[in-house]
């Protein structure tokens, strides 16, 4: 979207596959399927032709603070300042945004090195993955798991992964809900902008 964007502002124009391609460094093929993955995701629209690239409709595309990284696995240190910005598709409603570490949910289909999206809330219900803060203070660390809290039991956070034990959450336990995943990214690094 950057290069498509870069192009137009510099050319005047949109560009052809084959000069997006270029400016990537990849193969037209290989732009021709990021623009239609783009419009996919509601950010171009694509017609016939060869510059037929266009912004999707007249708002500008919302983006949200990547603010470090967080555990799928052991928790880890907790979430700092933002180190760039990630794009959020059309209809999803994030707040912030965190690089993923760790195999704990690989169940759920979350990867190390994925870019999770997160509306910020203190609640959620049983089976949403979250993202948990587990302590106090600068000893705060940061994971992601599934929350799990059945009636007159206490809540668990449960990882998607066989290696990796639940966590069930005692009455002394200083655990907040900074979230519920809405989305991910898969190959991130694209935003470390």
């Amino acid at each position: 979207l950057q290069a498509v964007e870069a192009f137009q502002a510099q050319h005047g124009r949109p560009p052809t596959r084959a000069e997006l391609g270029q400016a990537m460094g990849v193969r037209a093929q290989t732009a021709d399927f990021h623009l239609r993955a783009l419009a996919r995701k509601g950010y171009l629209e694509l017609d016939r032709g060869a510059r037929a690239i266009r912004a999707a409709g007249a708002a500008a595309v919302q983006q949200v603070p990547v603010l470090g990284a967080v555990q799928a696995g052991h928790p880890i240190p907790a979430i700092a300042e933002a180190e760039g910005l990630a794009p959020v598709p059309p209809g999803i409603r994030a707040d912030f945004a965190l690089r993923v570490t760790g195999q704990s949910m690989t169940g759920r289909g979350i990867h190390a090195g994925d870019l999770v999206l997160v509306r910020q809330t203190e609640e959620a219900r049983s089976g949403q993955v979250v993202v948990a803060l587990l302590g106090h203070g600068e000893a705060t660390e940061t994971t992601v798991k599934t929350w799990w809290q059945q009636p007159g039991q206490a809540p668990e956070l449960r990882a998607a992964h066989p290696d990796f034990p639940p966590r069930r959450l005692q009455p002394d336990d200083a655990v907040r809900i900074a979230g519920v995943v809405v989305g991910l990214f898969r190959g991130a690094e694209a935003f470390d902008a």
